[in-house]
């Protein structure tokens, strides 16, 4: 090819690439063509108001850009907080903010100034006008390329201004570099300081002191405040409770509100009678949102962050990264008592040692513990963490039946997806292999034809990669479907004009990935699609209340996807509600498929036939799995973690019998994490406690030193030869390495489960050991694992009473219905409401006796436990007993026997009510 015909062959690509450009440049220099294309700029168009507000271009703009710079006369709280959720997603996604906002005859509100320094990350300047005028009505924005536009005019950042007011606002994009120049000059001149809260409060003083000009007052009075927020019945319910629960001398306490009922809104409510407050969260999401809320209830509060990019220690309000606050070097920069009022939200994630680390380190007028499910990540028990004071609790179904949440009908459909060729690995499925079975063209299409069969109003549907949301977005898009991908990547769609978008209608579906969990409030959602399996009940709960906000006449529409994994009881333990083991899962399951089911007005749970197939292949024994591994997983499934060697032991089974070498073996073959090296330093003092049968309290006490505590001689005797350990004064250490401690944790965890099974007559004189695993709440037990979790051993001769006095606790084991029990045994025990018992101790029993006096709450000491059943069989065999916690006296009458009246903390789960007679 000639030069000529290459000059030629450029010329007619140039213009097949310049539309939207004005023209092209081709030049040959030293061998090589340059092409250059040359910018078109759109005319100008100048924003009205009125019928044609500025806010949607704004919107459009900030969506865009990856600079925005902004300066005005004057900021109303009104006009930021109607931009603040598009400025935080350019913050958010690593965009730059600068904001230069005048005092210009002290219209600018202080409370528009707090929010605005709530932006984390924003560049704020506050000029100073003294006795000059200053106008200026300006934005520039960049992309990241460099292009942009600029709107000067008229508005100021003010609801009116924004939206319905009559503005006259010119839009460029050949003007951005004069403007760009005016900015910096503006940035760059004298009376334009940084925005410091030091600032805020004195301008609030000066502003306060003064009365404003008539123009001024103008300008404010059309911008009336909105209403304060005011907390519906169920929050007001629970601020009463937390009242009431401080004016008894308690100073932390457990708040369990259903996602969609509004947890952020009631700590912010309740916070306001303390000075200084600490909200801590583990998600960046979640402290935003909480901001903004905090915000609409303490206006003129000086608000800070303390995150990865901000070390604010001053705030009066300060909102908290787990992730950082809860590193030791961070939290010794606070005073333990610098805080009145704490609040730990989504508490469920506190099984964490960095929560652990900052519940030990600060000592509050009150810590308030919010989650929407009472169950922790670790399966622990939350009220431990709360001095067992669970406040106030309000489930899914309660807020429905309250009107404050939307009614739902439910759909369980079969997944095609074959989950057992996928690894499980550490609690969850191998990412990359679960994406590469779930992003295919068949599974969209069922899930496009499960859209269009069951769709109601707009919908959201949770996936479980970017790759599978933008797969998903694409896929129905091809097919006429109005579909966005939002997640963290650099792709996602813009997310506050996404969900805009969504509530107008012009988008039908939003794919999200790991957005919408947590702290969002969606209140136009009619459809949730679970398009992901879901290792956690809790996420699971929190997707689906993604569309449980209330809006009148709406009916909620779930389609989930159940599959061939024992992942996916999950999903039908926490919508069903069912209780401990595959049985009362079983149970629950037929109960749905029979149209059993007690559920809410307009509420409904229906799986797809082949689903109820999967689910009772699932919950049936199968060759492959023993009964070891089938409890093992079953615990998984209840409490998002593993069993320890002991909690295993307690319900029935030996750690040591598990036909895989030793009980850590075991764990790591069951997918769960296992440090190999730490195992392999400490193997034969592992093996040692497993099956050395003759190793007694004081031999077992010894190794538990380990950790630092004094043992006794005898005990430390036994291990004087042993090669991994050695005496250290009155205690044992291992001789080599443990990085972590890893190696003597297992060997604590091992040491535990033998101590909690020592038969009698190996007891001895020592103290009876204390189990790591107390009783889990609306967990079922028979009457012989009950004593290893109290750290006591099982004696039918003591335990089959329906008292059982140990040294710091009495058990009650209740059987409601008597038919199949002793005559003598009779005493009238039932729930007068879900959680209200009235219950009647031994003929015998007198006030002034030592149980009498536990029973009345004369023995502060000594805590007690409440377990019951309905009856003493179930089919046909010994029943177990509920646990229902630590009841709290609440009156009695009468002696030999003695009437008692407990009120449970928290209400029985609604699906024992009919089995125990709660009406």
């Amino acid at each position: 090819m000639t030069a000529t015909e290459q000059m030629d062959l450029l010329a007619r690509l140039g213009e097949a690439l310049t539309h939207g450009w004005t023209g092209f440049d081709i030049s040959d220099a030293h061998g090589h063509f340059h092409f250059v294309r040359r910018q078109a700029f759109g005319p100008p168009r100048l924003i009205t108001g009125a019928t044609d507000p500025l806010l949607p271009l704004l919107a459009r703009s900030i969506d865009g850009a990856a600079q925005v710079d902004l300066a005005v006369a004057f900021a109303l709280d009104s006009g930021v907080r109607l931009l603040e959720p598009w400025l935080r997603d350019l913050l958010n996604r690593g965009g730059r903010l600068r904001v230069v906002v005048g005092d210009y005859m002290d219209v600018t509100e202080p409370a528009a100034l707090r929010r605005l320094e709530d932006l984390e990350g924003a560049d704020l300047r506050i000029f100073e006008t003294g006795t000059s005028s200053f106008h200026p009505k300006a934005w520039l924005f960049r992309a990241a390329d460099r292009t942009g536009s600029a709107i000067v005019g008229s508005s100021n950042l003010s609801r009116t201004a924004l939206t319905t007011g009559v503005e006259w606002n010119l839009h460029s994009e050949n003007a951005t570099d004069v403007v760009q120049d005016a900015f910096e000059s503006l940035l760059s001149h004298p009376s334009a300081r940084v925005l410091t809260s030091g600032w805020i409060d004195a301008y609030a003083v000066r502003r306060g002191r003064t009365a404003l000009t008539d123009i001024a007052q103008t300008i404010v009075a059309d911008e009336p405040p909105d209403p304060a927020p005011r907390p519906h019945p169920i929050q007001q319910a629970a601020l009463d409770a937390l009242g009431a629960t401080r004016r008894a001398g308690r100073r932390k306490g457990l708040v369990v509100l259903a996602t969609g009922l509004g947890k952020t809104w009631l700590a912010a409510f309740d916070s306001l009678p303390f000075q200084r407050v600490l909200f801590v969260a583990h998600r960046e999401e979640i402290l935003n949102q909480a901001m903004s809320s905090f915000r609409r209830i303490r206006p003129e509060a000086r608000f800070g962050r303390y995150d990865g990019n901000e070390k604010n220690t001053s705030a009066e309000v300060l909102f908290a990264s787990i992730q950082t606050i809860g590193r030791k070097a961070h939290l010794h920069r606070f005073d333990p008592n610098a805080f009145d009022y704490i609040v730990v939200d989504e508490f469920h994630h506190a099984s964490a040692a960095s929560y652990r680390g900052l519940l030990d380190h600060f000592s509050p007028s009150f810590l308030l513990g919010l989650t929407a499910t009472p169950d922790r990540a670790d399966g622990e028990s939350l009220l431990e963490l709360c001095d067992e004071n669970l406040v106030y609790q309000c489930d899914l179904f309660e807020g429905i039946e309250a009107g404050l949440l939307a009614p739902f009908q439910y759909l369980g459909v079969p997944d095609e997806v074959d989950y057992a060729q996928i690894p499980w690995r550490s609690s969850q499925f191998d990412p990359t292999a679960l994406d590469a079975a779930i992003v295919t063209e068949a599974r969209a299409a069922n899930a496009l034809e499960q859209f269009n069969l069951h769709r109601e109003g707009p919908a959201i549907g949770f996936c479980c990669s970017v790759r599978h949301a933008e797969f998903m977005a694409d896929f129905f898009q091809r097919h006429g479907i109005k579909a966005v991908a939002v997640h963290s990547g650099p792709g996602s769609a813009p997310r506050t004009t996404s969900l805009e978008q969504l509530g107008r209608g012009e988008i039908d579906i939003l794919f999200a990935v790991d957005m919408f969990n947590e702290g969002v409030d969606v209140p136009n959602i009619g459809t949730v699609m679970m398009l992901r399996p879901t290792e956690s009940a809790i996420i699971w709960l929190q997707q689906l209340g993604r569309g449980l906000r209330r809006v009148e006449g709406k009916l909620l529409r779930v389609i989930d996807y159940i599959g061939n994994h024992r992942i996916f009881l999950t999903k039908l333990r926490a919508l069903l509600g069912a209780g401990p083991g595959y049985r009362s899962l079983s149970q629950r399951l037929e109960e749905a498929f029979n149209n059993n089911l007690s559920l809410p007005a307009g509420c409904s749970v229906t799986y797809d036939l082949e689903v109820v197939e999967i689910l009772r292949a699932l919950l049936r024994k199968t060759p492959a799995g023993t009964d070891l591994e089938m409890r093992y997983r079953d615990f998984h499934l209840r409490h998002e973690r593993r069993p320890t060697a002991a909690e295993i032991a307690a319900e029935g089974f030996d750690p040591s019998r598990n036909g895989h070498g030793g009980w850590f073996d075991f764990v790591r073959d069951m997918g769960d994490p296992v440090d190999d090296r730490a195992m392999m330093k400490v193997a034969e003092l592992l093996r040692t406690i497993e099956r050395d049968a003759a190793l007694d309290v004081s031999a077992l006490m010894a190794l538990s030193s380990i950790n630092g505590a004094p043992a006794s001689q005898e005990g430390l005797a036994r291990w004087a030869f042993h090669p991994l350990v050695k005496r250290e004064d009155q205690h044992l250490s291992l001789i080599r390495d443990d990085p972590g401690g890893k190696g003597a944790r297992m060997i604590q965890e091992l040491v535990a489960w033998r101590l909690s099974i020592l038969k009698p007559d190996q007891v001895d004189e020592s103290p009876a050991p204390t189990s790591v695993a107390g009783p889990g709440l609306w967990i079922e037990y028979m009457r012989e694992q009950i004593p290893p979790l109290f750290g006591a051993v099982f004696n039918p001769g003591n335990w089959k009473s329906g008292i059982v006095r140990l040294e710091r606790d009495l058990i009650l084991l209740t059987t409601l219905h008597k038919k199949d029990m002793a005559s003598g045994n009779h005493y009238q025990d039932e729930f007068l409401s879900p959680d209200v018992v009235s219950w009647q101790s031994q003929s015998r029993t007198r006030r002034d006796s030592k149980v009498g006096r536990i029973l009345l709450a004369e023995e502060p000491d000594v805590r007690v436990h409440l377990f019951v059943r309905a009856n003493k069989l179930r089919n046909g065999k010994a029943a177990p007993f509920l646990y229902c916690g630590r009841p709290q006296f609440d009156g009695a009458d009468g002696e030999q026997p003695i009437t008692i009246q407990w009120r449970l903390a928290e209400q029985i789960p609604r699906h024992f009510w009919g089995a125990l007679g709660i009406v």
